[in-house]
């Protein structure tokens, strides 16, 4: 189709039918829309086009996100399976060292040793994202360390600072009773970690021995410079600068001082400027709170609804026996070069120590 405007004229001025509707209008409306129109139309056939799939798709779009949903199911109990092989309660095919269980993170639906989704986990989720309303922004699946043991079993045991306790963990827990898990002794790791230490230790030696090492100096906190640091920044504009650069740094940050804040929230709106239905806005001194919230009450709304079929479509997969990519893919081969390094550590160690060379301690 063309998009030149005056073929576009041309075909409005012969279309017979269209020339017999605009005689029941003033001249000067008719010239206004015809103007109108045609500038409008320009931009349909130039970069509408695009839109087309998504508008025909745009009915599958939960169902795909609630499909990003379902490897969150499994990595609860990846993380209980791993509680239980740490404690030596279980032996697991193919798992010989800690570091597995980040490999697994990243491939989960292919995981072999896990119970397959069933019906009363979609149930399950389905409640905790309508009761819980948790920020879909930041749970669609992704390197979220779910199988992180360190950090997340501080998490459960103190308020680290460093992370939360995953939300979906401690619902699950609360309603299948699985928090025991958390209190399971840590024997596997620690075994790992004489051999490991004993490696590392031998290796800084070696290390310390050539006559080129430079042993790094100990951390300085008021020796670090970082343009990040706004307050190390703030300093050297007001030391180095002139008054009027200054006056320019400050307007600069005073204009820009919700950029982050106004990145988060266009994902927050997008959802809502999507939606198909009306959005109820939660009552919230907080205008961007409340945004935040109903667009999670509503998301959190369609993924439940649209599980089941996402389930389905696992299924089918399952009985077929295909296999499940991931948008993690990168993160599984990087998982699985750091197991290598783990395996080679834990094997010199064992050999520093004067034991066999293999996994079975």
């Amino acid at each position: 189709m063309t998009t030149d405007k005056e073929q576009l004229r041309k075909e409005i001025t012969e279309n017979i039918a269209m020339q017999a509707y605009f005689k029941n209008f003033n001249q000067y409306q008719v010239d206004d829309f015809v103007d109108s129109y045609i500038r409008n139309k320009k931009r349909w056939l130039e970069y509408a086009g695009k839109y087309i799939t998504y508008h025909q798709e745009a009915p599958l779009h939960w169902v795909a996100t609630a499909s990003n949903h379902l490897p969150i199911i499994q990595q609860k109990k990846l993380f209980d399976v791993q509680c239980l092989w740490r404690a030596e309660k279980i032996e697991l095919p193919g798992v010989i060292i800690c570091a597995d269980f980040r490999v697994w993170e990243h491939d989960i639906l292919n995981c072999p040793f896990l119970e397959p989704i069933s019906r009363e986990d979609i149930e399950l989720y389905a409640q905790y994202l309508l009761r819980e309303n948790p920020d879909t922004r930041c749970c669609w699946g992704g390197d979220d360390d779910w199988q992180k043991y360190d950090e997340i079993i501080k998490a459960y045991h103190t308020d680290n600072e460093n992370r939360n306790f995953p939300e979906w963990y401690h619902f699950y827990n609360g309603q299948r009773g699985t928090g025991t898990y958390m209190a399971l002794p840590d024997i596997r790791g620690q075994k790992e970690a004489v051999y490991i230490n004993l490696a590392n230790k031998q290796q800084r030696e070696e290390r310390e021995k050539d006559p080129t090492y430079l042993k790094p100096e100990p951390y300085n906190a008021s020796k670090f410079l970082s343009y990040f640091d706004a307050t190390q920044t703030d300093w050297f504009v007001k030391t180095f600068e002139t008054k009027q650069v200054q006056e320019l740094y400050d307007a600069w940050q005073w204009k820009t001082r919700n950029r982050d804040k106004e990145e988060e929230l266009e994902y927050y709106i997008h959802v809502l400027m999507d939606a198909d239905e009306p959005v109820s806005m939660p009552a919230n001194y907080n205008w961007q709170d409340a945004i935040k919230q109903a667009a999670n009450s509503f998301a959190n709304k369609k993924i439940a609804e649209t599980l089941p079929e996402a389930w389905e479509q696992y299924m089918m997969k399952k009985q077929m026996n295909i296999a499940f990519s991931s948008e993690t893919d990168h993160l599984h081969k990087a998982f699985l070069d750091l197991k290598k390094f783990y395996e080679e550590l834990l094997l010199h160690g064992r050999k520093l120590s004067g034991e066999p060379e293999d996994f079975n301690f």
